[in-house]
């Protein structure tokens, strides 16, 4: 804590220095990792809540622009770190919306509650089934035998701001056209796959295709909790391959190294599913793989995708935990 109102920010991982005032928190243009720590004290004031200056030092595990939500972490934490030292209470859900609205807002990425949520209500051993327009979820048990193991293609995602930008132009586009057919419906994700199915062929092919996948999508996430929770192995793997075909075939957000990681996690020993992670183009992929596993399916992954891409994977077996907190 410092006895005045500036905030003082270095980061081990990104290099770099970055201070602000609280009386006047603007963007900074050279260190941008720092904008969402500033994001998060121009949001948590204009929200009412009294901030103290401060001395901080980051570092983090999570890769960084992987499609493993570090912006979101980073967040988390700052909003964890005003709160300790201001000696606040601030409720996980609102400081996701905090998180949410620093990145639309400060940040400029219009992006939704999913990677701020996940951040600061995260719980140790379940899933999270959100539901993104109530702000609520429900914890789905992971079953101890299955674990979970993240690929990283190393391939840059220099699209995925842009794409995501667009392809939620063009669901909110075709939720737009629906309304003419379904005036109640406001999101796609009002429209059932019998009513879109009706009237798919009135959309541009593209917005449809876009829909189509949503729909789709919402449908498989619902069936895929009951399955996590269950154990039911061949269900998730299906799911998980409807999901990775129809974010290639209709949401467009795969790439050829996304493809070749697919294929080798499937490939490797253990392997219950495999599917995307993030916003595509590149990033991280997600397996479940049986516990005990691990480390043969690590170390099968690692040459099969390496000697078609001329890449060296990043491969981390990850646990629930969670969300941000101080530790003691």
């Amino acid at each position: 804590p410092r006895a005045d109102r500036t905030v003082r920010v270095a980061s081990l991982d990104m290099g770099g220095e970055s201070t602000f005032s609280l009386d006047a928190v603007n963007t900074d243009h050279d260190q941008r990792w720092a904008n969402y720590v500033r994001g998060m004290a121009s949001v948590m004031q204009e929200a009412g809540y009294t901030l103290a200056g401060v001395d901080a030092l980051i570092h983090t595990t999570v890769p960084v622009s992987a499609g493993l939500s570090s912006s979101a972490a980073l967040e988390m934490a700052a909003g964890r770190m005003f709160e300790a030292v201001a000696g606040l209470a601030i409720d996980p859900v609102q400081l996701a919306v905090f998180g949410q609205r620093a990145e639309n807002n400060f940040v400029g990425v219009n992006c939704g509650i999913l990677d701020q949520y996940t951040s600061a209500v995260g719980q140790a051993g379940s899933a999270l089934l959100l539901d993104a327009r109530t702000i609520t979820s429900q914890n789905v048990p992971l079953t101890p035998d299955i674990r979970v193991v993240i690929c990283d293609t190393r391939t840059k995602r220099e699209l995925a701001g842009s794409e995501y930008g667009r392809r939620r132009a063009q669901c909110e586009e075709g939720a737009c056209a629906l309304t003419a057919f379904y005036p109640a419906i406001t999101h796609v994700r009002d429209v059932s796959l019998a009513q879109f199915e009706t009237h798919a062929g009135e959309l541009d092919a593209d917005v449809a295709r876009r829909c189509r996948f949503i729909v789709e999508e919402n449908a498989r996430v619902a069936a895929f909790a009951t399955a996590l929770s269950a154990g039911d192995r061949s269900a998730m793997r299906d799911l998980c391959a409807a999901s990775f075909a129809g974010a290639r075939d209709l949401y467009a957000i795969t790439s050829c190294e996304m493809q070749v990681m697919l294929a080798a996690m499937l490939a490797a020993p253990g392997c219950i599913a495999a599917r995307q992670a993030g916003a595509g183009f590149g990033g991280c992929m997600a397996a479940f793989v049986e516990a005990g596993s691990e480390t043969a399916f690590a170390a099968q992954v690692t040459p099969a995708y390496q000697a078609a891409t001329g890449i060296e994977p990043h491969i981390y077996p990850v646990v629930a935990s969670a969300g941000a907190g101080r530790v003691e």
